[in-house]
Formats: C-alpha cells, sequence, structure tokens
C-alpha cells in the first residue's frame, strides 16, 4: 500500500488580456447578411486566437512561480517591483 502525499500548489501570477473591443451595436445589417456576418466572426475569432496565443506564452515568464518571484525580491529588495511578462 502507498501513502498518498499531497502538496499543495503556489500558485504564481495570474495572467488575462483583454482584446480590442469589437463594436456590434449598429452593425444589425451586417449581422443579418451572411457573408458580412462571416467576415465579422472572421474578425472575431482571430481576435480571440491572438490573446490566447499570448497568453500560452506565459511559460516563458521567467518570474511565473511564487519561489523565483520571492527569489527576485529578495536580491533587489522587498521594495522591487518584480518586472512584468512582455513575450
Amino acid at each position: 500500500m502507498h501513502h498518498v502525499v499531497l502538496t499543495p500548489k503556489m500558485s504564481g501570477r495570474f495572467y488575462f488580456i483583454f482584446g480590442e473591443p469589437i463594436e456590434t451595436k449598429r452593425r444589425e445589417k451586417e449581422l443579418r447578411d451572411k457573408e458580412k456576418a462571416q467576415h465579422i466572426y472572421l474578425h472575431v475569432k482571430s481576435e480571440v486566437e491572438s490573446c490566447i496565443k499570448y497568453l500560452k506564452r506565459r511559460g516563458e515568464d521567467p518570474y511565473r512561480s511564487t519561489l523565483s518571484s520571492l527569489l527576485y525580491q529578495a536580491a533587489h529588495g522587498s521594495d522591487a517591483e518584480i518586472p512584468t511578462f512582455e513575450p
């Protein structure tokens, strides 16, 4: 019989992004036209995919884990702001 060992996972940084707003008010005619609606759909899809692609790259953030963030602050002082992730 094996004992199950549970180790709490410390969360690191949380990543989120707000894409460019896509206005649909006053575009009712365009949304009723299948061809124009498809164009709007593809634009929205492209925007969402680019946001997801950006967020997936968060693994490249050198300060993603809590430990690396704490080490940075220990080396640079507790008031030091940890650099922002920019892919």
